[in-house]
């Protein structure tokens, strides 16, 4: 059989099987059907009329509107673009080399560069249709904007496709290089380069002038942003060819629209052409290297001194564990580091966070205003609580589905499992908390916020951080799949859903809870300057508290009470 041949037939295989689930889903599973569908829906109202009003405003910005709405759309595609290529890698890289079936898949009688064409197809389609959802109001919006009606959406829906196809082989390629080449001693230099990066950053932060910075104009402002954004448009991104082919279609202008589709495409085939070579070459000898780097025999156990050295004793001690539940935590912190999957993603998203609080200060004028200052502010702590959600429902929701058929040893460890998950809790939640506040602590810095408004946002923010813990973790160990060991399909399930969209109203009320305090200054109009009331403050952390309690301890009493139950391992 060609390779065309057997990467067909596996994608029938398999699309049989989804279409055996999908059917049991909706006969079984209505409430899931109807809680994700209801959510798309309000999603898709909400973010059309949101892009339409943003659009509408920045367009009609006298002689720069135009200018930062074309700037805006080679962002947001530029940065799909980053966000395909993270995720396709790392579902890819899940399905390729760390399912259970690749064991025998590799030892049927099929070539091997249809193995690697179908898992980067599989991954496409999985990692794809969060960016259907994402862009489909956006692009709505966008056709409003120029004023060529809905089906804008389907004249520019191939350079999509396209994009998703370039991304996803793009991230095969990255994934089979580092796992053929790669070596431990990589991750020294790297890690030091790192290191250098953000003490260079760091440095950057604490010398630059505040108020140097806030004295320029709006022209030097939007020229500032406009040279740091210059790279989003390199001509040689797929994504800057869909910006042009959209652009090209909204303007009508349909010669230079077919020239940006019929590029893309010819590099999306040319992608799928170079990823069978590259499978061909290179699967095998990765596929070899990784199993010997499994261990299994005698040469390949990695001996753990039976006494623990001086620190960890030390950090034992200063957390009040004994050493059974000490075991406990170095377990999910040794899985955590090897898992580069998890904290590349971890990093990643940190990362991003930390550039733009540090980045804060360079806001210009309005910052001197309270209504702008009490805007931006509440925005922060807006974007790191949703991004918490994400890192919380991503990797804190599936910690207990992915010990899988090991549970029992947890069972029968002398740590019962209600104290595994307590465990977990304080591990997940204290770390999410220190690196969120520490976040908020320094957008407070760059906003120059008084330190009582600072110490107010870094409570709001350490409680949201355990409410969200506790509310994936609760859930995740409620609504268990022990069968599955891929983390984004566990995500993807019943409880998935339910926990994104309970963290969503969770975060919604308690940014209308941390609103009370500044209230009076959220309006245009206000001028007066005075920090917000220290009871109103007071008052804003007390409801936050009962709602995180609610929110998050009730759902952790139940996970705990079932937990406690050995009827909990009947799930294996």
């Amino acid at each position: 059989m060609t390779v065309a041949a057997t990467t067909a037939l596996l994608a029938r295989a398999h699309g049989w099987m989804l279409m055996n689930k999908a059917a049991h889903g909706l006969s079984q599973n209505r409430l899931l059907v109807a809680t994700v569908g209801g959510f798309l829906v309000f999603y898709s109202f909400a973010a059309y009329k949101l892009v339409a009003h943003g659009l509408d405003y920045v367009t009609k910005i006298p002689m720069l509107g135009p200018l930062l709405a074309e700037r805006l759309i080679y962002l947001l595609f530029f940065f799909f673009f980053m966000m395909l290529v993270i995720s396709n890698a790392t579902i890819t890289g899940m399905g390729l080399f760390r399912r259970k079936d690749m064991e025998w898949q590799v030892a049927l009688p099929l070539p091997p560069r249809s193995l690697v064409m179908w898992k980067t197809l599989e991954g496409m389609l999985l990692a794809s249709w969060g960016l259907v959802v994402l862009s489909a109001p956006i692009l709505l919006a966008l056709g409003r904007v120029y004023e060529v009606g809905p089906t804008f959406f389907l004249t520019t829906a191939p350079a999509l496709l396209c994009l998703v196809t370039i991304s996803a082989n793009l991230s095969t390629w990255l994934l089979l290089f580092l796992v053929r080449f790669a070596r431990r001693s990589w991750w020294k230099p790297v890690a030091l380069l790192g290191l250098v990066l953000l003490g260079l950053a760091v440095k950057r932060f604490l010398t630059i002038d505040f108020n140097a910075v806030r004295s320029g104009d709006v022209a030097l402002g939007v020229s500032e942003i406009l040279r740091h954004t210059e790279i989003c448009m390199h001509p040689l991104l797929p994504s800057s060819w869909v910006a042009e082919a959209i652009q090209a279609n909204g303007r009508g202008l349909v010669e230079r629209a077919w020239f940006y589709h019929l590029v893309l495409l010819s590099h999306a085939l040319v992608s799928l052409v170079v990823t069978a070579r590259l499978a061909g070459s290179l699967f095998f000898p990765a596929w070899n290297r990784l199993m010997q780097a499994v261990p299994g025999g005698s040469s390949g156990v990695t001996s753990m001194p039976m006494v623990p050295s001086w620190p960890a004793e030390l950090l034992r001690r200063a957390l009040a564990l004994d050493r059974a539940s000490f075991a406990i935590l170095g377990k999910d912190v040794r899985v955590f580091l090897r898992e580069p999957m998890q904290w590349g993603q971890c990093a990643v998203i940190f990362g991003l966070l930390l550039i733009y609080s540090a980045n804060l200060r360079s806001m210009g004028d309005d910052l001197q205003s309270p209504f702008w200052l009490a805007v931006i502010s509440h925005l922060n702590l807006l974007v790191c609580c949703l991004a918490l959600s994400t890192l919380t429902t991503r990797f804190i929701y599936p910690q207990l589905s992915l010990e899988g058929q090991r549970m029992w040893i947890l069972g029968l460890s002398p740590v019962p499992l209600h104290r595994v998950l307590e465990l977990k809790l304080r591990l997940s939640a204290g770390v999410l908390a220190l690196v969120m506040t520490t976040l908020v602590c320094l957008s407070g810095l760059s906003l120059g916020m008084p330190v009582r408004r600072m110490l107010f946002f870094s409570l709001a923010m350490m409680m949201m951080s355990y409410g969200l813990t506790a509310l994936s973790l609760s859930l995740g160990a409620l609504l268990p799949n022990f069968r599955e060991a891929n983390p984004a399909r566990i995500v993807s399930g019943f409880g998935g859903t339910v926990c994104l969209i309970g963290s969503f109203i969770y975060i919604l009320l308690g940014m209308t809870t941390v609103l009370i305090p500044s209230w009076s200054t959220l309006s245009p109009l206000a001028t007066s300057s005075s920090p917000a009331d220290w009871r109103l403050e007071t008052l804003s952390l007390g409801i936050l508290l009962c709602l995180t309690a609610v929110a998050g301890g009730v759902p952790y009493l139940f996970a705990k009470r079932r937990t406690k139950n050995l009827d909990y391992l009947r799930d294996l």
